[in-house]
């Protein structure tokens, strides 16, 4: 991951928990258009509680997949199939 800020990329993830589903947009280098998009997003989605949205700066999206792994498909079988492993330790 990169530490320098001049490098990082604006990602939005829009996260509906009910169907495991994701919606992602890159931003670029552009705060404010990011800001600005994150904004209206919460707007947009106010009364569906469960869509999580989220503002994510990073230098790749394979970083964001990485640290925000659970907004990603299939994140609900990941967990339980670590669950199952554990229990069979």
């Amino acid at each position: 991951m990169a530490s320098r800020t001049d490098h990082m990329k604006q990602f939005m993830l829009i996260y509906d928990r009910d169907r495991d589903e994701l919606i992602h947009q890159e931003f670029g280098q552009d705060v404010d258009a990011a800001t600005t998009a994150y904004r209206a997003a919460e707007i947009e989605y106010h009364d569906q509680p469960q869509m999580n949205i989220v503002l994510v700066g990073a230098d790749s999206l394979e970083t964001v997949k990485v640290t925000h792994s659970t907004y990603f498909p299939g994140a609900r079988k990941r967990m339980l199939d670590q669950i199952r492993q554990l229990s069979t330790l």
